[in-house]
């Protein structure tokens, strides 16, 4: 870009300011009004987003707004987390709209976010928008999603072994300080979440969040986005299929990753199929295990 037109479009973007947004404030409703207005994405998805919040000292998103006025949004999601002994704050970007006639200054949402110390992902990015995430320094890097068929068959065998344990209070005494922390972040109640444990042992058991999916409104999918006990998970999937399908109903079962090795089902399962898409993200640690938590749990 030539240094004039640098220059004006700099003067141009001068006469927008970004807010951040948080909850139960004016502001608040001004933005949901005018996602409830704008034709560019439905609100009823966005809305669903909106109601997960995982850390209310950060902002629900930020506004663009000329003279007063809102013209665009893009929504985060923040989080505390610790991944290998370190903490880190972390932000999922899930909507970005902005009208048609200000996209210009589009950009601008994303300046304070960026200076923030954060690691950042964007896990649904429309594949128009890749390049300026790009742009503005984010990676792409593909994110794997498999998918397992339960083969109704092994109900024919199964001898009771596993229970899954749905009550609160028996639950959070059972764990860890980490584990407490992200079941309790988890708290909306589209979230599942389980112990799943040996009836013999009750020693053994394995923390589950999770989240039923509709996909192309034909069938369901349960979604597993957290274990943890990964080694207790694999070892007894088959039987743990079978609680699962006992008590959900549910014949599919996903799992979003980056890695291999940090997929949660054995790669010699049979009936399975794996897809994949591009996210974009940016200041991820250079050793890391990625999970869905602490996102849109697409």
């Amino acid at each position: 870009m030539s240094q004039s037109k640098k220059l004006l479009l700099n003067n141009w973007t001068k006469k927008y300011n970004i807010k951040e947004v948080y909850i139960g404030t004016i502001l608040q409703k001004k933005t949901i009004s005018y996602l409830k207005n704008q034709n560019y994405i439905e609100y009823e998805g966005i809305n669903n987003i909106l109601q997960l919040n995982y850390n209310k000292k950060f902002p629900i998103g930020y506004v663009i707004k000329l003279k007063n006025k809102v013209v665009g949004f893009v929504g985060t999601l923040f989080s505390k987390r610790k991944i290998n002994n370190k903490n880190y704050l972390y932000c999922n970007i899930h909507t970005w709209v902005v009208d048609k006639i200000h996209r210009v200054a589009s950009h601008l949402l994303f300046k304070a976010l960026l200076r923030k110390s954060c690691i950042v992902t964007v896990l649904s990015p429309q594949n128009r928008l890749i390049d300026i995430f790009k742009k503005m320094g984010f990676q792409t890097i593909q994110m794997s999603y498999k998918i397992i068929f339960f083969n109704i068959f092994k109900i024919l065998f199964y001898k009771k072994s596993y229970l899954i344990e749905k009550n609160p209070a028996k639950i959070q005494t059972s764990l860890s300080k980490k584990d407490l922390k992200i079941y309790k972040d988890h708290n909306h109640k589209t979230f599942i979440k389980f112990n799943i444990a040996n009836i013999n042992n009750k020693s053994s058991y394995c923390l589950v969040i999770a989240k039923i999916i509709k996909k192309k409104k034909y069938f369901k999918v349960l979604n597993i986005l957290y274990v943890s006990n990964l080694s207790f998970f694999q070892k007894n999937w088959d039987s743990i299929n079978v609680e699962l399908f006992k008590t959900y109903k549910v014949f599919f079962y996903g799992h979003y990753f980056i890695r291999k090795t940090d997929c949660i089902f054995l790669s010699k399962l049979s009936l399975s199929i794996n897809f994949k898409k591009a996210i974009c993200v940016k200041n991820l640690p250079k050793k890391f295990i990625f999970n869905t938590l602490y996102s849109e749990a697409i």
